[in-house]
């Protein structure tokens, strides 16, 4: 029962394809210049320490007042929109790599954060969410 799986170290390219996967259905088609608005996807690095459980979400260009934070049960819910400026609608563009649009990151956390201190902040483009670990009784 407490063995590793030989599977195990596939794991994080099986979560890579996934992305990459939802990335392509989503992918704006269609010819040059196109800037339709798609969903997306930020990139998240999630990882704990003895005293919380910190998220970090890759979102350049975001404005702070576009994005909305939640926690219900055990789950971390993250949304917003990435808003293209206005300037993209009258330019003929060659290449559009960036994403614009609605996001939506759910992020299943074990039990035990204290909901009351959780914390939030901008830093150079990147979401840092500061979940502290309630106190064990």
């Amino acid at each position: 029962m407490g063995e590793e799986t030989p599977l195990r170290p596939f794991f994080p390219v099986q979560e890579e394809v996934r992305r990459m996967f939802q990335e392509l259905i989503h992918q704006p088609w269609g010819g040059r210049g196109t800037s339709q608005p798609s969903n997306w996807q930020p990139r998240v690095d999630m990882c704990e320490t003895p005293e919380a459980f910190i998220v970090e979400v890759e979102l350049p260009g975001v404005q702070r007042e576009d994005v909305h934070i939640e926690m219900k049960d055990d789950t971390l819910y993250i949304t917003g929109e990435r808003r293209a400026a206005s300037e993209h609608q009258e330019r003929n563009y060659y290449r559009l790599e960036r994403r614009y649009g609605r996001f939506e990151r759910q992020l299943r956390l074990p039990g035990g954060v204290a909901r009351g201190a959780i914390r939030a902040k901008f830093d150079a483009g990147i979401l840092i969410i500061t979940l502290p670990k309630r106190e064990r009784r």
